[in-house]
């Protein structure tokens, strides 16, 4: 029985510079699938039948409901992720953001590159005037971060404490964050008292320093209670 061989090269070199259609008798891409089949037998579809196409184009772009894909991988559809590994709380992950007017997909950062949402600092201030810190500046950018005080603590060199040479007391630690100049500003003081010894201090203070793409500025909230002690505030726009 004669074998008959029949050349295969030949046959797919026919069609290498061509336009590949599934589904459909004009392919707008490299490689077009209609999976509904009902797309046009001339011209580019509708926006309603590119809904169910998949396209590869000539410069390696994939689009799922869409022909024109715009980004190496685009889909105009919800995307689902299965059961994924989770990082048990190891370090070093960043964080994808959606670009509410393109819909592109990038990884947070601020213009000097941090890609984490939440960032901890410790700011050791030592030998202050006693216990006053009027303005310590971070020189952290107030249009890229929002920082935020969780907690703080003053000592003296030997561990004297605090007094008021008048009463003996003293008003709570008045301890805050604040913007000017477009860097944020420590301030921390235990109003009316001073240390006991007479000996400048050292605070500690702990910040929360948030990535402000993930922030929403929603403005001012003015309320006016009439010299009551009780009120309530509108709703802020936008939530």
């Amino acid at each position: 029985m004669k074998k008959i061989c029949i050349p295969v090269a030949v046959i797919f070199s026919i069609s290498v510079f061509s336009q590949v259609g599934i589904n459909t008798a004009a392919p707008q891409a490299t490689l077009h699938v209609d999976g509904n089949k009902d797309n046009p037998l001339t011209g580019a579809p509708s926006l309603a039948q590119q809904a169910n196409d998949v396209v590869i184009t000539s410069s390696g772009r994939v689009g799922v409901g869409t022909i024109n894909p715009t980004a190496q991988l685009q889909t105009t559809g919800n995307m689902i992720l299965g059961a994924a590994t989770l990082t048990n709380g190891t370090t070093g992950y960043s964080t994808m953001v959606r670009n509410n007017t393109t819909g592109e997909l990038k990884v947070a950062s601020s213009s000097s590159g941090n890609t984490f949402v939440f960032n901890n600092v410790v700011y050791q201030i030592n030998n202050v005037s006693g216990d006053f810190i009027n303005d310590f500046n971070t020189n952290l950018n107030s249009t890229q971060y929002t920082v935020i005080i969780t907690g703080s603590s003053f000592i003296t060199a030997n561990g004297g404490g605090l007094s008021n040479s008048s009463t003996g007391t003293f008003s709570p630690k008045n301890i805050y964050a604040y913007s000017n100049g477009g860097t944020w500003h420590l301030s921390a003081d235990y109003r009316g008292g001073s240390t006991a010894d007479s000996i400048n201090g050292s605070w500690t203070i702990y910040c929360l320093i948030i990535n402000n793409t993930f922030m929403n500025s929603l403005g001012t909230v003015t309320s006016n209670l009439g010299g009551s002690s009780n009120g309530s505030a509108t709703t802020p726009a936008g939530l």
